[in-house]
């Protein structure tokens, strides 16, 4: 015969202590060293072990901080990729004549004529010195001096209004006698203008502005584009120079200046460009280059133009660009500090700042200062890199233009066109002196992309963080999962306890009504 014989067990959360719960992670973690500490029978073997464990978590620790400070300091690195498109953007073709003032504009005002006579500039010509031991003293002296004679002329030119400016330089209806783009004609509504205080008019093709300086509407308010690469399928300019209008005083070369840019960017061909000569056709094959930056905190902390001020997109339209806002800066400096707007940087007109007249010498004084200062980046100006930039590497050739074969017949058309060109039709001299063709074209229709990038992402660091820890101490996101597992545990122990302690403080309960029915395990015994 059997009886049951009954026992009322515990449930295993309320058997499980904290003691228990350390003990049971710690001998089957995955991290590999920890177990054998507490594996180890001998009290040798256990101290290696801890001192082992110890070395390999404070290694990795010290790389994982070091780690972190890395990532911290924002480093970066340059990714070259050479892209290939079937159309490429044109860039925009920025022209001017060397010669700054028409000769015959220059006789037709006065004043201006008696302010080159008064500046000097007739008087210190540059020209070739027998050699000497003082020779490039001499040379320099003479720099010297034609450099302040032609800063005085400039000052009293550039107190004219823009309106009059403009119709002492040479016109664009004057200069171009042939435009061509991707086997299409053009002509000058494809242009817009803007002055340059040293080479006057300028023109630019392809610049994507609505109106031009003038308020004439151009006619490309959209970008042109390239499908074919190579000679015949670029633009074909030529361009009629005036030799007869320049000022020999004022300008001691012939032909054109020529900038290729973007079309946000304003162009500044004082500093930068090509000269194109004349009697020769200029081939200038580019390669576009496009550079992508990152913004702050890394290392190139460029910006789009945010909160920096811009005299240039004010005035021209222009979008922002390094040396755009380093020539705001310097404009700024003058006008707070001489009272003027120099005529050498843009200026919102509506400020109503006055023209720096370098007659007054305390002005004369002041204004070379901050030239000087513009010139050797002395100024404290905050102007970071753009992050989008587009270049051009440009490869230059030429040729003899109009060709001995060919100069009979190019006479006959500019018979033809009449004015200064049937004057000069009958001289293959006079042709070869005054006019310029150039032809701008793409090389390939594929583009370099030179790309800042992070050299660090976040997962990146979690990744290398993760290898480290892995490598000297064995951890993975298993162990981390073991590890929250505990501390889920011990929470809930501690809840478990605490709602105890508070059932035990409020005294008399119903057993029947709230204690926990028992478990019973039913064992039979024979007798």
């Amino acid at each position: 015969m059997s009886y049951p014989e009954m026992k009322v067990l515990k449930s295993s959360c309320d058997a499980m202590t904290l003691e228990k719960l350390g003990k049971t992670v710690v001998h089957h973690t995955s991290a590999h060293g920890i177990p054998n500490i507490f594996r180890s029978r001998h009290w040798f073997r256990r101290l290696v072990w801890l001192t082992f464990v110890s070395f390999a978590l404070c290694c990795a620790l010290w790389q994982c901080t070091e780690m972190v400070m890395t990532y911290y300091t924002y480093p970066s690195h340059e990714k070259i990729m050479l892209i290939s498109s079937a159309k490429l953007k044109f860039p925009a073709v920025t022209i001017c004549n060397l010669n700054s003032v028409k000769l015959s504009s220059l006789k037709r005002s006065f004043t201006m004529a008696t302010s080159l006579h008064d500046s000097g500039l007739e008087l210190t010509h540059r020209r070739n010195r027998s050699h000497s031991n003082n020779g490039s003293s001499e040379f320099a002296d003479e720099h010297i001096q034609y450099t302040s004679a032609f800063n005085k002329f400039a000052s009293e030119f550039n107190q004219l209004s823009d309106e009059q400016k403009v119709e002492m330089g040479h016109q664009l209806e004057e200069m171009l006698i042939f435009c061509s783009f991707h086997g299409q004609e053009c002509n000058s509504s494809y242009f817009s203008m803007f002055i340059n205080y040293k080479f006057g008019n300028c023109f630019t093709f392809n610049s994507q502005k609505p109106v031009e300086f003038r308020a004439n509407p151009v006619s490309t308010q959209q970008p042109l584009n390239i499908t074919k690469a190579g000679f015949m399928y670029g633009l074909h300019l030529e361009l009629f120079i005036e030799q007869i209008e320049y000022v020999r005083d004022i300008t001691h070369a012939a032909g054109i200046r020529l900038l290729i840019h973007d079309q946000t960017q304003m162009p500044f061909p004082e500093d930068e460009g090509v000269n194109v000569p004349p009697g020769a056709e200029t081939d200038i094959g580019m390669m576009k280059v496009h550079i992508e930056r990152l913004k702050a905190p890394y290392g190139s902390q460029c910006t789009e133009g945010e909160n920096i001020k811009n005299f240039y997109k004010e005035a021209y339209g222009a979008g922002y660009t390094r040396e755009a806002c380093k020539r705001t800066c310097a404009q700024q400096n003058i006008m707070d500090n001489c009272g003027c707007s120099h005529w050498e940087f843009a200026y919102p007109k509506e400020l109503f700042v006055p023209k720096c007249n370098l007659s007054d010498t305390a002005v004369r004084q002041c204004v070379k200062l901050y030239e000087f200062k513009f010139a050797h980046d002395e100024l404290n100006c905050h102007c970071p890199l753009q992050c989008k930039e587009e270049l051009y590497e440009l490869t230059v050739s030429g040729s003899q233009w109009p060709s001995t074969a060919f100069i009979e017949n190019f006479a006959k058309e500019l018979k033809e066109m009449g004015g200064h060109m049937k004057d000069i039709a009958d001289n293959p001299a006079l042709i070869r002196d005054n006019f310029v063709k150039v032809v701008v074209y793409f090389k390939q229709l594929n583009f370099e992309l030179i790309e800042e990038e992070p050299s660090m992402t976040e997962i990146n660091l979690i990744s290398n963080m993760g290898g480290l820890v892995g490598l000297w101490v064995g951890f993975s996101v298993c162990t981390l999962a073991e590890f929250f597992e505990l501390f889920l545990d011990v929470l809930l122990l501690f809840i478990r306890r605490c709602l105890r302690t508070q059932g035990n403080r409020e005294g008399y309960s119903n057993p029947y009504v709230q204690k926990q029915n028992p478990i019973y395990l039913q064992r039979t015994t024979k007798l």
